[in-house]
């Protein structure tokens, strides 16, 4: 089910503030950090907000995907629907973590995952 904007708000609000704590946490426990620090810890923050926002653009296109029947690439037959897995892919962003629809053609023994 898709997530209402304000939700996925509230929840990425929460997260921002987590990460800004921790920023603030390393700065006050950091004593005269060079560049090359400072941007290390940015960018790995960066990182980890960046993924976040990904997984969940994500999440809401498989929510929002309409429900039909999913025909297998090979023989042309209605795919079975093995409900929600986790799937793992490396993104430019990093490597991103959802729960989406497994489809599976028991013919053909091939998967499929909505948006690739």
């Amino acid at each position: 089910m898709k997530k209402s904007q304000a939700r996925l708000k509230a929840e990425y609000m929460a997260e921002a503030e987590e990460l800004f704590d921790e920023l603030m946490a390393w700065d006050e426990s950091t004593a005269e950090p060079d560049m090359a620090q400072i941007e290390e810890i940015v960018l790995r923050l960066r990182k980890r907000i960046g993924k976040r926002m990904a997984e969940t653009v994500l999440a809401q296109q498989e929510s929002g995907q309409p429900v039909e029947r999913i025909r297998c690439p090979e023989c042309e037959k209605e795919m079975e629907n093995k409900g929600q897995k986790e799937s793992d892919f490396e993104t430019r962003v990093g490597n991103l973590k959802i729960e989406r629809s497994h489809y599976y053609c028991p013919r053909c023994r091939r998967g499929f995952f909505p948006l690739g």
